[in-house]
C-alpha cells in the first residue's frame, strides 16, 4: 500500500537527506498516504526532534509552528526539495518529540524513512 514504487524508494532517499542534514534524526512517513494507495492529497513527512534540539534551533512553540519564521522557511524548503526529488506532493514538518508523542494522531502509524542498503555491487573476485 502507500505511494507505490518507485516513489517509496525516492521517499526513502528524501528521508536519508533529512537524516544527514539534521544530525542523524529520523524523518517519518505518516498519514493516509502511508496506508492507502489512493485518496490522499499529500505525503506527510515529519522530522521529530528531541525537545532540546527543537528548542536549540529556535523553532518556537510547537503548537504555533506557522508563526515562527525559521520553522516556516525550513518546512517550505524541505517540502519543495522533497517534491522535486520524489515527484510527490510532500508536506514536510518539523515537530518537537514530546509534543508529537502527546498530540499526534499518527504516532502509531509512523514509518521511518532511510536508505536500507547500499545498491553498489561488491567487487567480484
Amino acid at each position: 500500500m502507500g505511494v507505490g514504487m518507485p516513489y517509496s524508494l525516492l521517499l526513502q532517499e528524501f528521508g536519508e537527506h533529512v537524516r544527514r542534514a539534521f544530525g542523524g534524526h529520523m524523518a517519518y512517513h505518516v498519514g493516509s498516504s502511508l496506508r492507502e494507495k489512493s485518496g490522499w492529497r499529500d505525503v506527510d513527512v515529519r522530522l521529530i526532534l528531541p525537545d532540546e534540539d527543537y528548542a536549540q534551533m529556535g523553532l518556537g512553540d510547537p503548537e504555533r509552528g506557522p508563526e515562527n519564521k525559521r520553522w516556516v522557511s525550513l518546512v517550505l524548503a524541505w517540502s519543495c526539495f522533497g517534491k522535486h526529488l520524489t515527484g510527490l506532493p510532500i508536506d514536510f514538518q518539523i515537530q518537537q518529540r514530546s509534543y508529537a508523542n502527546n498530540n499526534d494522531a499518527n504516532k502509531g502509524n509512523r514509518s521511518a524513512l532511510f536508505v536500507v542498503c547500499n545498491l553498489e555491487r561488491p567487487d567480484s573476485a
